[in-house]
């Protein structure tokens, strides 16, 4: 078949239901990305203005804590690889390490909520609130990341890879711009009101992504037969 009747050949049923999940996932790596880029504004602003950074007479600079997820990521991959691997074939499935993403960013930004009340009762928070936060996050930037980008090489009809995967990094590019939105929200609404709500929605977020977690694997069609590897925990935003 030539490639001009190839591309005009319709998508069959089980490329079609692939395809929906890609959509659907995605959906929940915009909520995910958005809550985590946190990290590197309204967090950081957080660790700047009003975070104790004295450690033993010195003064932690803010950008430091921007050191916390590559540090995470180095000490946690291996960790997680090793637990995937162990678990053979009861490792999670995609959408179960998705949602497993979804509610360790969502138990992050309950560190923040912490440390806000810390803050209003003391002052300042202690550190230990935003070294709690990014371990979370980076938690389960391992589970969502590299999982989505293997997801998508995976699901994607071989004529539509280049589409799915820049479609996927779209979701990333649209989170990023939402990110911006939340952030700047802070000044009307408050730190409390900011992280709380993102907490509750990345928990609610994964909660209902567990859900519906076999039903998205019935439309991988078997694309999911031996779950993802260990090499998956490499990180990569997407």
């Amino acid at each position: 078949m030539s490639k001009s009747n190839n591309r005009k050949t319709p998508l069959s049923r089980e490329e079609r239901d692939r395809i929906k999940v890609i959509m659907v996932l995605g959906l929940f790596t915009i909520l995910f990305w958005a809550g985590f880029e946190q990290g590197g504004g309204l967090m950081a602003l957080y660790a700047q203005d009003y975070t104790d950074r004295m450690l033993m007479g010195f003064e932690v600079p803010a950008a430091w804590f921007q050191s916390l997820n590559p540090l995470f990521i180095i000490l946690l991959s291996p960790l997680l690889a090793g637990l995937w691997t162990r678990m053979d074939n009861r490792e999670p499935s995609s959408p179960v390490k998705f949602a497993f993403g979804l509610i360790a960013l969502g138990i992050g930004f309950v560190c923040m909520i912490g440390a806000v009340l810390e803050q209003k009762a003391a002052g300042s928070a202690s550190m230990i609130w935003l070294v709690g936060a990014f371990f979370f996050h980076t938690l389960g930037e391992l589970c969502l990341s590299p999982v989505g980008l293997s997801m998508v090489t995976k699901l994607s009809p071989v004529r539509m890879g280049a589409l799915m995967m820049g479609a996927w990094f779209a979701f990333v590019a649209l989170a990023n711009y939402l990110a911006g939105m939340i952030g700047s929200l802070v000044g009307e609404a408050g730190a409390m009101s900011v992280f709380g709500g993102i907490a509750i929605t990345g928990v609610l977020g994964g909660l209902l992504l567990l859900v519906f977690a076999g039903k998205l694997v019935d439309w991988m069609h078997g694309a999911e037969a031996r779950h993802d590897g260990p090499l998956e925990t490499q990180t990569s935003h997407g």
